[in-house]
């Protein structure tokens, strides 16, 4: 989908209409195609990480992040990290006391810190 110029027109226009913006993974490649995260900090997956930073150089990506917020840019590493981050917008947006009774309901342990990501070292030779 990065080398396909009219889904990534909608994307730029959705993206740009939408009070927040949330990708996980590598869906951080789509968005930052689009120009909008141009000069923001963004993460993504670690395993895809060279190719994800080469789709877009202007991104200012961070290799040793779990998410990263650029006003109302939200972007994760991999799927765990995309609810931890999704448990972070909660708490950004409702309060944490929302996001850990979130966590509780859904079983889940929230990982608080973006940017303790123990995968980047392994993964990510950048970090």
């Amino acid at each position: 989908m990065v080398e396909q110029p009219a889904f990534l027109a909608s994307l730029a226009t959705a993206a740009r209409q939408a009070q927040y913006c949330l990708t996980v993974c590598t869906g951080s490649a789509l968005l930052a195609k689009t120009g909008l995260l141009d000069g923001l900090q963004a993460t993504s997956n670690k395993r895809s990480f060279a190719w994800v930073k080469a789709q877009r150089p202007q991104v200012q990506w961070q290799a040793q992040a779990r998410w990263c917020v650029a006003g109302k840019f939200y972007t994760s590493s991999g799927i765990s990290a995309g609810l931890d981050m999704a448990l972070g917008f909660v708490a950004d947006c409702c309060g944490e006391v929302k996001a850990e009774e979130t966590a509780r309901r859904i079983e889940y342990i929230w990982h608080k810190d973006s940017n303790a990501d123990p995968f980047a070292f392994k993964e990510c030779p950048e970090a």
